[in-house]
């Protein structure tokens, strides 16, 4: 059973740095714990993902999952909670769509970002298998929002349009 851990916000160093990747071939009690922990904090929040920058760790783990209830984009699906160590994406497509997207890590600010619909991902599992998947729509963002904390980026990074921040009340307020 992992433990809650306090989600760090913007401004902290952290979060501004690229994360060590795990040596797959060591994947021990100190990573298991790492993901036990993601996963309890995750749970215990309203986010849909984490990284372990988040949590103050410096590793290229995420862990991601929602139901399709509580996702606010268009046509989304369950995600399973899955860790993955390592991920990696590429796009599929040029084909990108602009949407709103929170952040744990900035709190009561959403921000519109720019994100491939379509994308490649690669990762490993606690086992250390290596999967590949191809995915799309709202799990194809979520995952590259999460792998940004993994290079040291945030949604602050990524929001390019002068009218692309709100607070989270006011895009439920004016349907933004």
């Amino acid at each position: 059973m992992g433990k809650i851990i306090k989600v760090r916000e913007v401004g902290d160093p952290i979060l501004n740095k690229i994360s060590d990747e795990v040596d797959i071939n060591n994947i021990n009690n100190e990573i298991l714990d790492i993901i036990e922990d993601l996963r309890a904090t995750l749970e215990d929040g309203i986010g849909l993902g984490i990284a372990a920058p988040q949590i103050g760790i410096n590793k290229r783990i995420i862990v991601v999952g929602a139901k399709k209830e509580d996702i606010k984009y268009n046509n989304a699906e369950d995600i399973p909670q899955t860790a993955m160590i390592n991920p990696k994406w590429q796009k599929l497509s040029d084909e990108t769509d602009i949407q709103f997207e929170g952040c744990l890590s900035v709190p009561s600010i959403s921000g519109k970002v720019e994100r491939y619909k379509n994308i490649r991902l690669e990762y490993y599992n606690e086992n250390g298998d290596k999967i590949e998947r191809e995915l799309n729509g709202f799990f194809a963002r979520l995952i590259q929002h999460e792998c940004d904390h993994l290079d040291g980026f945030t949604l602050l990074n990524k929001v390019s349009e002068k009218d692309g921040f709100s607070t989270k009340e006011n895009i439920k307020k004016y349907k933004l």
